[in-house]
């Protein structure tokens, strides 16, 4: 005989008192008779919590009915339909209106938040969520705070393969989680990996910039890129036989930015869209000295940011004919910069997605680069999450799918199979659930050769061959930048050649020199700190972001990945509306490790209209069942 508990008991004699209302007339008169019986005799027990004797009538109780009401297969499919169909309501009412679980499937915003990571999702953030309604209600713009973190829908965005199945039946759309930078109406400017930011009104606020703000908000080692790549999104027209687009428009922030045309004798001709596109054949100045945009690279900061790739000796010499400085020089950082649509003159190239058209071709510098250089790479390395398999690796995909034949994986050959990743110069090894372990120090991903370094930092993202530098201006980046922020020359998040090296001050007054003698017909424009949008008193320059910055719209804002090297955001598919913002997530619960609990972010007000309403509902939804159940549990059937 089972022991049953005092909650069970209740279980069985509800059931029972169920089928004895609606099936008791099928009974013979004494089996009638007994099963009320036994159902009185049940009651009081429970009623009188006399555990042992409840439990022994559940149990004959129990028997009776398996006996006399069998249950079909059509009692067994309603019942797992009205359960199925009441959790699937509770749920969608909890996801709807108050919080939801997420996990993340990507790595776009590490460090703060891990592929596999899980959180809760408040939706009461913004306002309350009501089904077919654009914008929720009670929503207020004083509910969006810049540097915090937005979950948002994918609806109307141009993202491709955006729709998903919720519960595997429910069709939707994808949710995004990103870093809010902007509230309706900014503009913005990029410098340094910092974002520089007026309100609609014109006013100076407070932003990533502020070293106060980021030592509050402990987002100190996240930085922001503007752009993707020199060509951004591009939209193609006029295909000829040979497959080949002659037109090609180029976006950035998903905002058409200028055009790449193929004339009739086969010369390319560049236009941009926001005014005259030139190439200043001599620069006096750091920052430019017109008042308005007058080339690709001036657009929010663009021209502040290179592309940056690691070149062993014998690349360096094949693609601008560099032989070591000295003995010293084992590698060179090769750097692309300050895109343009009319100089260096634009080639017919083939893209990632194996479309042949014109694309940009940038200004490139190359910088030599010592042990000493190489060991501060590898102490700041971050990488993508990749799997290593037989001495190959290929980058982590969800459910570990791989993204790419074999073939195209680069090689580790003294690596043990497993997942890792790399942060801030640490190597993990990835287990399962997403916990992670710190490697030893004499793994052989710490080795610390120049080759090795190498490897690491042009295929940490993408984890595939094609990103290994073949030519100067190939166009598999390996999505590493590079920028001055105050004198100094960053490279993921941190400075890799300070104002005071003497290699930096020889390579500035190099490219200052290359500068001055070139020619109108073949100009240069050296890459140098421009400087921040800041007047000589240290005051924001509130009329040079004006004219050079991101003019956000009033309905939307703009959402950008913590690890820009790995994120799809606002660089790519453009403003999202206010009217898609979902919620917030508030805190990692699995798994455990650096980043469980509340995420990094200045944090969320809780006392707001919205917030309020649905705790007070949810409260008083709770309080009405614990009565109901109670007063039920405390009163007889019969």
């Amino acid at each position: 005989m089972k022991d049953y508990s005092i909650r069970k008991c209740r279980r069985i004699l509800r059931n029972g008192f169920k089928l004895f209302n609606k099936k008791g007339n099928l009974l013979t008169p004494a089996e009638h008779k007994e099963f009320e019986e036994d159902l009185r005799a049940l009651d009081q027990a429970i009623l009188t919590k006399k555990k042992h004797e409840a439990s022994i009538l559940a149990n004959r109780l129990s028997s009776f009915i398996k006996s006399h009401f069998p249950k079909t297969p059509l009692d067994h499919f309603l019942e797992i339909g009205y359960a199925l169909v009441f959790a699937i309501v509770v749920a969608f009412l909890i996801r709807q209106f108050w919080f939801e679980l997420y996990e993340v499937p990507t790595g776009s915003m590490r460090p703060t938040i891990e592929e596999m990571d899980r959180m809760f999702v408040s939706k009461t953030t913004f306002g309350i969520q009501m089904p077919f309604k654009k914008r929720p209600l009670l929503f207020s713009d004083d509910y969006i705070k810049r540097s915090n973190i937005i979950v948002f829908s994918t609806k109307d965005l141009d993202i491709p393969d955006s729709d998903m199945l919720y519960f595997r039946i429910i069709p939707g759309k994808k949710r995004f989680v990103k870093r809010n930078v902007t509230k309706p109406g900014d503009t913005l400017y990029f410098y340094g990996g910092l974002i520089y930011s007026i309100d609609k009104d014109a006013n100076p606020i407070l932003t990533q910039a502020d070293p106060e703000f980021l030592q509050k908000s402990g987002i100190e080692k996240i930085d922001h890129v503007p752009y993707i790549s020199f060509d951004g999104r591009t939209k193609l027209s006029r295909p000829t036989s040979q497959n080949i687009f002659t037109d090609v428009t180029l976006k950035q922030m998903n905002l058409p930015v200028g055009k790449l045309d193929i004339a009739q004798k086969g010369e390319i001709e560049g236009t941009f869209f926001n005014g005259k596109e030139w190439v200043r054949d001599r620069i006096a100045a750091l920052k430019a000295p017109h008042d308005e945009p007058m080339s690709y690279s001036d657009l929010w900061g663009i021209g502040n940011y290179a592309m940056a790739r690691v070149l062993n000796l014998n690349e360096a010499k094949l693609f601008y004919g560099k032989t070591a400085e000295s003995e010293e020089t084992l590698a060179y950082l090769e750097l692309r910069h300050t895109p343009n649509l009319t100089y260096p003159k634009p080639e017919i190239r083939q893209d990632e997605q194996g479309r042949i058209h014109p694309m940009i071709t940038p200004f490139a510098t190359v910088v030599p680069l010592t042990q000493a250089h190489l060991n501060t790479l590898q102490k700041n390395l971050y990488t993508a999450r990749f799997c290593v398999e037989n001495g190959r690796a290929y980058r982590y995909q969800e459910g570990r799918r791989r993204p790419q034949r074999v073939e195209y994986d680069p090689k580790f050959p003294n690596v043990p199979n497993g997942l890792y990743e790399f942060y801030y110069g640490i190597g993990y090894k990835v287990h399962f659930g997403g916990i992670r372990t710190q490697l030893s120090k004499d793994h052989p991903l710490y080795n610390s050769s120049p080759e090795n370094i190498r490897k690491l930092f042009n295929q940490g993202i993408g984890f595939n061959i094609v990103y290994e530098p073949i030519s100067p201006n190939q166009p598999y980046n390996p999505q590493r930048f590079a920028y001055y922020r105050d004198g100094d020359l960053y490279v993921m998040g941190a400075p890799l050649l300070k104002k005071t090296d003497p290699t930096l001050v020889r390579f500035v007054q190099e490219e200052l020199e290359r500068q001055k003698e070139s020619s109108r017909e073949k100009p240069y424009i050296a890459y140098v700190d421009r400087g921040a949008p800041l007047k000589q008193d240290g005051s924001l320059d509130i009329e040079f972001i004006q004219a050079f910055g991101l003019k956000v719209p009033d309905d939307a804002v703009i959402g950008l990945g913590d690890n820009y090297a790995m994120s799809a955001d606002s660089r790519d598919f453009g403003f999202v509306p206010v009217e898609n913002l979902l919620g917030a997530p508030s805190f990692t619960f699995w798994p455990p490790g650096a980043n469980f609990g509340p995420l990094t972010q200045p944090g969320y007000p809780w006392i707001t209209a919205p917030n309020l309403i649905i705790w007070s509902i949810v409260v008083i939804v709770c309080v009405i069942c614990y009565l109901w159940i109670r007063r039920r549990n405390q009163r007889s059937l019969f």
